[in-house]
């Protein structure tokens, strides 16, 4: 039976351990991308890749993020990240995806909507780079965008459909980051993606969002520490926006 959608996640640089499958879908096919040629599952199909694995570990995760088409066999795709496991079949959250005729399903950022208040919590947890921030900000301010809109997109996980408007989005934030993060590609995913999609797609884009607890509260998927099964969760909520306007989730 040909698979009717994807589920994308990848490894590298061990710097997950293999959170398998618990309730997989007959109907969908689990690719796991890695650098390791020993790494092994029992519910992901592994797929060792070699010439990822000569590139920094952002890069990787970065390339399969914005490529994830390259990697799977359908025109659907639910790509997550490797501290994530699924306990259950994803095949309502597809279906109502397919039947919306969405182009893609974000999740919002469950404690922070404005870019400037993520990157300076960044700033002060976790000793980011002040210069890498403002080269970003910088850089959206000097296109036109408000740094204070309402509305942020975490980038953990996502579903997406093949289309050109998701070819166009993926190519400019991946362009985009590549050109912010200076020497190699910096963590400033769900920032860039946000950015693209708020500032430039807005209009165009069909999305169906979704909160955290997608992958903390309910029980389709678990979201833990890295390299561990110590649950993640958010402690703090705020009201869910989308677009500068506050919106209701699939979920919730």
């Amino acid at each position: 039976m040909e698979p009717k959608y994807s589920v994308l996640t990848y490894i590298f640089d061990n710097y997950e351990i293999v959170q398998e499958v618990v309730e997989k879908d007959p109907e969908a096919e689990y690719i796991l991308i890695t650098d390791d040629p020993n790494l092994k599952s029992s519910t992901w199909n592994v797929v060792y890749n070699e010439e990822l694995a000569k590139l920094p570990t952002f890069t990787k995760c970065y390339y399969v993020r914005f490529h994830p088409f390259e990697y799977v066999n359908t025109d659907v795709v639910v790509r997550i990240d490797g501290d994530i496991e699924i306990r259950k079949s994803l095949s309502k959250l597809v279906s109502d995806f397919n039947s919306g005729s969405y182009d893609r399903c974000l999740m919002l950022h469950p404690a922070r909507n404005t870019f400037d208040s993520e990157l300076n919590l960044w700033i002060r947890a976790r000793g980011y780079d002040p210069a890498v921030r403002d080269r970003a900000l910088n850089f959206m301010r000097r296109s036109g965008y408000n740094i204070r809109y309402k509305g942020m997109f975490q980038g953990c996980f996502e579903i997406v459909r093949k289309n050109e408007l998701n070819r166009d989005i993926n190519n400019l934030t991946y362009g985009l980051m590549q050109y912010t993060g200076g020497d190699s590609i910096d963590r400033l995913d769900q920032h860039i993606l946000s950015f693209v999609i708020n500032h430039y797609f807005r209009d165009k884009i069909k999305i169906l969002p979704v909160s955290e607890n997608i992958i903390v509260n309910g029980d389709l998927m678990q979201w833990y520490k890295h390299h561990s099964k110590e649950c993640s969760n958010s402690k703090v909520r705020i009201e869910p926006i989308m677009f500068n306007k506050p919106c209701k989730t699939w979920n919730d």
